[in-house]
């Protein structure tokens, strides 16, 4: 196996990956490249190289990918720019002599859903299809960690959790078990390429099943109230949270950017069916069961979300 690089190493996903690929090979060659490499410095094995790169700026993912055979492209977060990213990934791949992308996409991936981050995704699989590279899609459901701490805690309180979901279904995929793919595809590239993952947890539920769970868990009753796409945009006004996404707004208390087109679209793409994906990938890669949502609020439920350690979910 040659050279891994970890586009994005400094963010959550990156420095799980990182720690997984490490446990399993100590003396593994990873290039770990990130706009903040400052971040990744402490890494003193001798295998490691870390690299600045950003994926705007086209000639520094050039240098930063020379060397690598494998390239874990952990997808930017910029919505509008995700897909012009996501090129310039591709083309400094292809410069460096990259042979294999693995590709963090979203469930519900279709050209028909709302979602306006699972349009950007569908964009970039079909350009990473036409690369000429090997590649290999991780297609990962919500994270648990997110249903747990940013949609039912913040409703304890009120006991309400209104949303635009209607009665869709979805299967929450835990954050370890999403990193823990993404390692177990690394670590035998090959025997993955060409294939496509759904990434999810071992249940598909409805919000009414979310918050009968939260209850449970945080011994609070919690009613699900399914509303309007137009009144959900008319509550995240009333918060404060802009309707566009601006790369340059500042982050919210959770310590993400988020902007309500970006977050109703989604909501209205579990409603209309989009997310109701359940399958037995993470088995299959893993050879371990994905954790069920119950036994992730239960791990985070207290721990703001920007917080979470890997060590706790």
């Amino acid at each position: 196996m040659g050279r891994i690089i970890i586009s994005g190493a400094s963010g959550d996903l990156g420095r799980r990956v990182t720690e997984l690929l490490l446990a399993a090979n100590p003396d593994i060659e990873l290039t770990l490249v990130s706009r903040t490499p400052e971040k990744l410095y402490k890494h003193k094995n001798p295998g490691i190289r870390v690299m600045r790169g950003d994926y705007q700026e086209p000639e520094s993912l050039n240098e930063a990918y020379i060397g690598g055979e494998v390239l874990f492209l952990i997808s930017g977060l910029n919505l509008g720019r995700r897909v012009s990213e996501t090129r310039n990934a591709i083309a400094a791949a292809q410069h460096a002599g990259v042979r294999h992308i693995v590709y963090t996409s979203v469930g519900g991936i279709h050209p028909n859903n709302p979602a306006l981050s699972a349009r950007d995704h569908y964009q970039s699989e079909l350009d990473l299809r036409n690369s000429g590279l090997a590649y290999t899609f991780l297609r990962n459901a919500l994270y648990a960690e997110i249903i747990s701490n940013i949609l039912v805690a913040p409703a304890v309180a009120s006991g309400v959790m209104a949303q635009a979901t209607g009665h869709g279904r979805l299967a929450p995929a835990a954050k370890a078990d999403v990193a823990r793919s993404a390692a177990a595809v690394l670590l035998a590239a090959e025997r993955h390429a060409g294939a496509v993952y759904e990434i999810t947890g071992p249940e598909l539920l409805t919000f009414e099943d979310i918050a009968r769970i939260g209850s449970k868990v945080h011994g609070a009753p919690i009613d699900y109230q399914p509303i309007s796409d137009d009144e959900r945009l008319a509550f995240f006004d009333s918060i404060g949270i802009p309707r566009t996404y601006d790369p340059s707004m500042p982050p919210s208390a959770d310590g993400h950017m988020w902007a309500s087109d970006e977050l109703v679209t989604a909501e209205v793409a579990i409603a209309e069916g989009y997310q109701t994906v359940l399958s037995g990938h993470v088995q299959l890669i893993t050879g371990r069961s994905p954790e069920p949502l119950q036994s992730v609020m239960e791990a985070v439920k207290s721990v703001p979300y920007d917080q979470i350690p890997a060590q706790v979910s």
